[in-house]
């Protein structure tokens, strides 16, 4: 957070047709969607503090964990 100014190029194959600032736009609205997902996971669900580890349980406890985020 300092004066320190960082440049990073990121690459997209897509079929998207429109001008550079609507992808843009939606490149950022992804990713602002899948940041607030983890932050739930992280804070509501303590997930990065999850001590499961045998067999499909973390496979299985994540699915429980998206499914009670968005039910439908």
């Amino acid at each position: 957070m300092g004066d320190e100014i960082t440049i990073e190029r990121r690459y997209f194959i897509s079929s998207f047709d429109n001008d550079a600032q609507q992808f843009g736009n939606a490149v950022r609205k992804h990713w602002g969607i899948e940041n607030n997902l983890h932050w739930v996971l992280d804070v509501a669900f303590r997930e990065d503090e999850s001590r499961v580890r045998k067999d499909y349980t973390p496979e299985n406890m994540a699915m429980l964990r998206y499914i009670c985020i968005e039910p439908t």
